[in-house]
């Protein structure tokens, strides 16, 4: 499992709004992701151990954008 914590900028403040907004827009781009955490600011992957390298790339790139949109 990979997991990346949204917090605000320049705090260590938990951001479970972000993290909604970034579930939301890959879930939009076609990546399924999980949430959750203490504090719902958690994203969870879990990829497939037969994903190839393409298919890496592609989520990533979905992940990047919902990212920088929200």
């Amino acid at each position: 499992m990979l997991a990346i914590e949204l917090v605000r900028p320049g705090t260590v403040e938990p951001d479970a709004a972000a993290a909604g907004r970034v579930f939301e827009l890959a879930k939009e781009g076609g990546l399924l992701v999980g949430k959750g955490g203490l504090y719902g600011n958690v994203l969870r992957m879990g990829p497939p151990l037969t994903l190839s390298e393409e298919e890496a790339r592609e989520g990533l790139a979905i992940l990047a954008d919902a990212i920088a949109r929200a």
